[in-house]
């Protein structure tokens, strides 16, 4: 077994870090993960693991077939709760169907999740892009304009330490960014421009802005949201347009009463 890859945080809890690490595992791969998979994948001792499981299945958040685990009905309980409290949701699927371009593209909001982005929302105005996240879905940060756009407002101390360890960044494409130098040169631009670009990253034939929502109060947390296009079918002048309609809902969202 190799070295568990969980890092707990200064006073957290080990037992609740390897918790959500068996979720976020399982949820990555569907079809289900023996607890072998599990142990070796996390380099954590099998009985660890099947103490962490036998919670988890006991309060509905994975289950059990043939020895395979699989995510529960229960792990929606938290989402909702938060996905109800949120009516900057419901304003973002307003603001972007009344928009002349954004409502016949596909649009999305997402929250940081370590080096990962999960996302909460999405419009659909045009057929899924070959590669098009759905609620719930995590994708990697360091590629994708919302991942982008969320890990510029981090330091570079910061993005240093989360991008650490021993695995490469992931590459979807041979546009994807390769290595924390080239993150680091990234998020520069981006902080300087004030947006976020994925241009063929997570696929070669998509262009993508990304925009941070940013929201205030106790333990608010700050969105980012983006428009994916066609590559080969988006003019500059097409550009234009959707990255002001997307400042545009971003500034409405800003002022919404929920985020203030």
């Amino acid at each position: 077994m190799r070295a568990s890859s969980i890092e707990v945080p200064p006073r957290g809890s080990p037992s609740v870090t390897r918790a959500v690490a068996v979720l976020n595992l399982i949820a990555g791969r569907p079809g289900g993960w023996s607890l072998t998979q599990i142990s070796s994948s996390l380099g954590l001792a099998k009985s660890s693991v099947l103490t962490i499981l036998t919670s988890l299945e006991a309060a509905g958040m994975v289950s059990r077939t043939d020895n395979f685990y699989e995510l529960d009905i229960g792990v929606l309980t938290p989402a909702g709760g938060f996905l109800r409290g949120t009516d900057s949701i419901s304003q973002f699927k307003r603001e972007v169907a009344a928009a002349p371009l954004l409502s016949g593209e596909l649009a999305h909001l997402a929250v940081l999740a370590g080096s990962d982005v999960t996302y909460i929302a999405r419009h659909v105005g045009r057929e899924p892009l070959p590669v098009t996240a759905g609620v719930g879905d995590r994708f990697p940060a360091s590629i994708t304009a919302v991942g982008v756009a969320l890990l510029a407002q981090l330091s570079n101390e910061t993005i240093a330490r989360l991008y650490r360890g021993p695995d490469p960044m992931p590459r979807w494409s041979a546009k994807s960014t390769r290595d924390l130098p080239g993150l680091l040169d990234k998020l520069a631009r981006t902080r300087e421009q004030g947006y976020s670009v994925d241009d063929g990253e997570t696929y070669h034939n998509v262009f993508a802005y990304g925009l941070v929502v940013h929201r205030v109060g106790n333990h608010a947390q700050d969105f980012s949201m983006s428009v994916s296009m066609l590559r080969d079918q988006t003019t500059a002048k097409r550009k234009a347009q959707a990255l002001e309609e997307l400042m545009g809902v971003r500034d409405a969202l800003e002022a919404g009463n929920d985020l203030r």
